[in-house]
């Protein structure tokens, strides 16, 4: 019988069995979970607010830039913007996905992208 040859007949017998764990979590009434504070949510509101405060003067300037120094036609100008929003519901969800599929490193989950 050449090496490795008729032990996977025995293998199964050797692995260990582990007991499946029934156990059942409650969950705690509403009025006993913590709430947020109102200080704790307003400053993740104020986390938030830079990204969007550039995103509408970036949109805002943009839209009179293409029209009125570019002189696109306004439907040219509106398919640009379009676009640029359509990508963005693309791959933020994407991204998203995949940074919470990726590994915990010494430095984080996010640095290795």
């Amino acid at each position: 019988m050449a090496r490795g040859e008729g032990a996977e007949q025995y293998a199964a017998s050797l692995l260990p069995v582990k007991p499946i764990k029934t156990e059942i979590k409650t969950v705690k009434p509403k009025d006993q979970r913590t709430r947020l504070t109102v200080w704790n949510k307003l400053c993740y509101a104020v986390g938030g607010a830079p990204y969007q405060i550039t995103g509408s003067a970036l949109g805002f300037f943009l839209q009179i830039y293409l029209l009125d120094v570019a002189q696109l036609d306004p439907f040219h100008a509106s398919i640009i913007l379009f676009v640029g929003r359509a990508w963005d519901a693309v791959t933020d969800p994407t991204v998203g996905f995949l940074v919470s599929r990726s590994r915990w490193t010494s430095v984080g989950r996010m640095m290795p992208w």
